[in-house]
């Protein structure tokens, strides 16, 4: 199926949304796949039993219960919308009916432990994998996960980064970012000499002119600017390649890791807040499942703790 008629419509519907750059992104990129899905079915009208069908899709392929939630509210506004303006946008009657609105959203709380990985285990994958780069991705997707393991970093962090981005501060090599909802890049994370180098060496093999710090080595992809799915897939090769692959761990694991390894090796779970810039302490809460007892330079201090550890 070459062409979608959710293509348009998603155009018009985005176009007529009061929200901010990084959500329209969001937005955009969610109702993308949604429709790509689609399309490799050969489905022309979605039912209710294909959303669900998509939402199984992306548990099985490692997605985390958060990010399938937030496809789920996106679809459901989006069908939501084309229900409610039919008649207005001249649409097929099919539309009329929100085929959405029996679909159930609620986020998933797990009652076991959250995936982590142990310092032990960390070690083992920098180390593993600094060594078998051979490919100009491996040198990218190393020093993504070297660098969201030291600075709990969002996916969606590490992707919006651009190369004027590093700067230095004291002497401190840093990385300024913008974080999740916000549309400046009013803060930053220091980067540890280890990911630093890991960057050096990753710009140093790269031929193009792209702005942005990481982006797509893929000759199919036409953007370079590097999606999601590039980041959950090359954190699964690595794993994979490091024996871990049965570990299942998604890339926000990797901040729930990097918290929880912050409060392993003494910080305090106010620093461990500003390590993960959480407005709340609350939120850290939710992110933690060990109770240790200030640190400054955390991002460097966790290195050295985890690259301590046999």
């Amino acid at each position: 199926m070459a062409v979608h008629p959710l293509e348009d419509l998603s155009q018009i519907y985005l176009s007529e949304k009061d929200i901010t750059q990084g959500t329209f992104e969001l937005y955009e990129t969610t109702i993308k796949q949604f429709i790509q899905y689609l399309k490799s079915k050969s489905i022309m009208y979605a039912r209710a039993e294909d959303i669900k069908s998509y939402m199984k899709h992306l548990k099985d392929n490692s997605y985390s219960n958060g990010w399938i939630h937030t496809q789920t509210v996106i679809i459901k506004n989006f069908y939501k919308y084309l229900s409610d303006h039919q008649v207005r946008l001249g649409l097929d009657e099919i539309y009329a009916f929100d085929i959405a609105l029996d679909i159930k959203n609620k986020r998933y709380v797990s009652k076991h432990h959250k995936k982590l990985l142990s310092a032990k285990d960390i070690k083992h994958i920098l180390l593993t994998t600094k060594i078998n780069r051979k490919y100009i991705w491996h040198y990218r997707d190393y020093a993504i996960i070297y660098l969201m393991l030291t600075t709990a970093l969002r996916s969606v962090e590490v992707r919006r980064a651009k190369i004027n981005d590093l700067g230095t501060l004291d002497h401190q090599n840093i990385l300024y970012i913008q974080g999740k909802g916000i549309d400046a890049k009013d803060n930053y994370v220091k980067l540890t000499p280890g990911v630093m180098d890991a960057i050096r060496v990753y710009l140093g093999k790269r031929k193009d002119s792209n702005p942005y710090l990481f982006v797509s080595h893929s000759y199919r992809t036409e953007t370079k600017i590097l999606s999601r799915n590039a980041i959950v897939r090359g954190l699964k090769a690595i794993l994979e390649a490091c024996g871990l692959g049965h570990l299942d761990i998604t890339p926000h694991d990797l901040r729930r890791t990097a918290a929880t390894l912050n409060l392993a090796r003494g910080a305090s779970l106010d620093a461990t807040k500003r390590f993960l810039r959480h407005r709340h302490l609350s939120t850290t809460r939710m992110y933690l499942y060990m109770d240790h007892l200030e640190a400054d330079d955390l991002e460097n201090a966790l290195e050295n703790y985890i690259l301590g550890h046999d």
